[in-house]
């Protein structure tokens, strides 16, 4: 394994989150400063120099997505301010003048803060999701890719019946099923419940299956890609201190599924979700989790500041293959 370095952001305050671009090649950074950083890789050092620093919010940012490499350098940024912003990289401008990226769409649909935002994969088109803490999961759809600057509300799902109180911790993610070569799927975490929400042919999200199992505030979800695998992995980390896996296996016929966000019982296409393993290794609470591009390893970290990586053995049950510590000394 390569030697791991750190590097410098430049941030004020907390950083919230990192994120990569399809390739690796580039890096985004956000924090409570209410700055997005994007750094750029040096190949033959091997080390992140800064491609621009700028005020994108007006209150802590949270999240920084990357759209797929088809549509050019865009990110999605959402903040405490209730607001998703879509950013391009002019690469006309010189770096690191603070205007290298330009704001191109403001979206301001939400009631409250917004914990996550994910771009679905590029089959499916330049569409961007998120939720906050009304509880709403939002999808937009840039119906001419070429024109950021113009997005389409095309679905709107109340996952919970009720917004959280104000003075309970809370959070939210989502993400959507990498594959192809089946119907839309999009996973949505509210709290402690995990929803699987499939397009049907009227083009609306509906309820496929739940995740049970948690016993704490769900922190992230990742859907591994399937690379040719006749089911579905899913994985999550939990506020309750284990990493969760899931086998997802898409049923034909429709089944009575109780609805959260309702309490009533309605008929969908179903998905059977069955637990694989859950691992407590942490010892304390998993904070991200992440396939790779096989989806055949999955990446974990949690409050013992290290990330480790689990495989299937051959009797297909996961276990850690190796632990990477954050600690450089």
């Amino acid at each position: 394994m390569k030697e791991l370095k750190s590097f410098i952001t430049g941030h004020e305050e907390l950083v919230h989150d990192i994120s990569y671009d399809f390739y690796g090649k580039q890096l985004a950074t956000c924090s409570s400063d209410q700055h997005i950083k994007v750094f750029d890789l040096d190949a033959a050092t091997q080390t992140w120099n800064l491609n621009d620093s700028w005020k994108a919010h007006d209150s802590l940012i949270m999240k920084v997505a990357w759209a797929a490499p088809e549509f050019g350098h865009v990110i999605a940024s959402i903040s405490y301010d209730r607001t998703i912003k879509i950013w391009e990289e002019d690469t006309d401008e010189q770096p690191g003048l603070g205007r290298r990226w330009k704001r191109m769409a403001t979206i301001s649909d939400f009631r409250g803060p917004l914990y996550d935002v994910a771009f679905a994969p590029a089959h499916l088109g330049l569409r961007v999701g998120a939720i906050g803490s009304d509880g709403v999961l939002r999808v937009y759809d840039a119906m001419e890719p070429s024109d950021l600057r113009v997005w389409t509300l095309t679905s709107e799902v109340q996952v919970l019946n009720l917004p959280p109180a104000t003075n309970l911790q809370s959070d939210f993610s989502l993400t959507w099923c990498p594959g192809r070569f089946s119907a839309e799927k999009i996973v949505v975490c509210a709290l402690d419940q995990g929803v699987i929400y499939t397009r049907d042919a009227q083009g609306r999200l509906t309820l496929a299956a739940n995740l049970p199992e948690h016993n704490g505030l769900i922190r992230s979800v990742s859907w591994a890609p399937s690379m040719g695998r006749w089911h579905h992995l899913l994985a999550t980390g939990c506020k309750d201190g284990y990493v969760r896996i899931f086998k997802l296996v898409e049923k034909a016929q429709d089944v009575e599924i109780n609805d959260a966000s309702s309490g009533e019982s309605k008929a969908h296409s179903a998905i059977e979700v069955e637990l694989l393993s859950q691992h407590d290794d942490h010892s304390g609470e998993v904070w991200r989790v992440n396939w790779n591009l096989t989806g055949t390893i999955l990446s974990s970290a949690g409050d013992d500041g290290n990330i480790r990586l689990w495989k299937s053995s051959f009797s297909n049950e996961f276990q850690c293959m190796s632990v990477i510590s954050a600690n450089l000394n």
